[in-house]
């Protein structure tokens, strides 16, 4: 068995599972044979080398970190213009994740190690439609030839440390990033050099998000009140044959797209887009359940999820408002919309994080700033 280094491309469709499960034999193949059409040409055109599909996957090898980078941006560029006037049953939405390290590499051509094990769980974050690499290929490659942003760290399960995580820019054509001489102008003009361009929309005014939080904290009000969970919802505890009402909110972390909370009585909310919502709750016998609103941590949730699913909350959906990727313009991921909705409570304060918008020159509120959102006009 000998050993290399490359650069390592895995792609998979997404909800490809699901899809299967609704579709006959004939249907899922024709599917398979489409993405293949597709695909293959392109790995081709660049040199990469297929070292085995499993069902919808593709694992492939590169010699170039930035030819493996340039060949998935043109096959989320070629799936783009197949899905274009197609039904979700005729769509292909690929994720497509690179990494780049030293394999081991079998007599039957198949490759193992470390480096292979990252990019499986890079592929597993990574969003339809994108390419999501790490920084060992964002060392290597031609950051000319490729415009991308910093997700930031991620931690994975079986590996040690955390990993730095990119993803191509697909608002900004290949080639187009700024010169060594642009960059040493921004530097002088105060902006940071090198820093990702970032996605320009038309502003959302500040009356008319103050307009979109009226309207939600009514329509939450009314939520609450019809669900009867004004009080908190209520948590019974078997072992002790009580009921309590409210959680108590100790812990609260954003990884890996996956939200949990932790509450005072063993209490564990997780949200991820994977397995969606699940909530444990567990309070230990003879212990006192504490008691406190949990108006913040439901407004956390409306706000949350709304944003992460649909970009907006209802309020915003009425006046044409909508919250995107501060850089990219896309719909936040699941991290950064928790992470807003948590620190929106932060800004309610005196209302001041939201009067800061007033003189910031994005119109970003305090929470905005922190997730790295934006609030433009839909």
């Amino acid at each position: 068995m000998i050993t290399k280094h490359v650069a390592i491309m895995l792609t998979d469709i997404k909800g490809f599972t699901s899809r299967t499960a609704a579709s006959s034999r004939l249907e899922t193949m024709e599917l398979l044979k489409k993405h293949k059409d597709i695909v293959t040409p392109i790995l081709g055109k660049h040199s990469g080398h297929i070292v085995k599909t499993i069902g919808d996957a593709f694992l492939v090898t590169f010699e170039s970190p930035t030819e493996a980078v340039i060949c998935g941006i043109e096959i989320q560029e070629a799936l783009k213009k197949h899905n274009e006037g197609k039904e979700s049953a005729e769509r292909i939405d690929i994720r497509i994740a690179i990494n780049s390290g030293e394999v081991a590499v079998s007599e039957d051509g198949d490759i193992f190690g470390e480096a292979v094990n990252i990019t499986s769980r890079l592929e597993s974050i990574a969003e339809a439609g994108q390419v999501f690499f790490t920084e060992a290929v964002y060392l290597a490659m031609n950051k000319k030839e490729v415009p991308s942003s910093e997700i930031g760290y991620r931690q994975f399960k079986g590996v040690p440390e955390k990993i730095k995580v990119y993803r191509v820019l697909s608002e900004i054509p290949i080639g187009e990033q700024p010169s060594a001489i642009e960059a040493v102008t921004a530097s002088f003009s105060g902006e940071e050099p090198g820093k990702a361009p970032q996605f320009s929309g038309e502003k959302a005014g500040f009356w008319r998000r103050f307009a979109a939080i009226a309207i939600d904290a009514v329509i939450f009000l009314v939520i609450i009140s019809v669900l009867g969970l004004s009080s908190g919802p209520v948590v019974k505890v078997t072992d002790e044959n009580k009921v309590t009402k409210g959680i108590e909110v100790e812990g609260l972390s954003v990884d890996n797209g996956k939200v949990k909370i932790k509450g005072g009585n063993g209490e564990e909310i997780s949200i991820s887009k994977k397995e969606g919502l699940k909530v444990f709750a567990n309070a230990p016998a003879g212990k006192p359940n504490k008691r406190i609103p949990l108006k913040m941590f439901l407004w956390v949730l409306y706000g949350g999820v709304l944003v992460w699913r649909l970009g907006a909350t209802p309020g915003k959906m009425i006046l044409k408002i909508k919250v995107v990727d501060f850089v990219t313009g896309d719909k936040p991921a699941a991290d950064k919309a928790f992470l807003r909705a948590v620190f929106s409570l932060v800004s309610l304060v005196l209302f001041l994080g939201y009067l800061w918008a007033i003189w910031e020159k994005d119109k970003r509120t305090w929470h905005d700033l922190i997730a790295g959102t934006k609030a433009v006009r839909s």
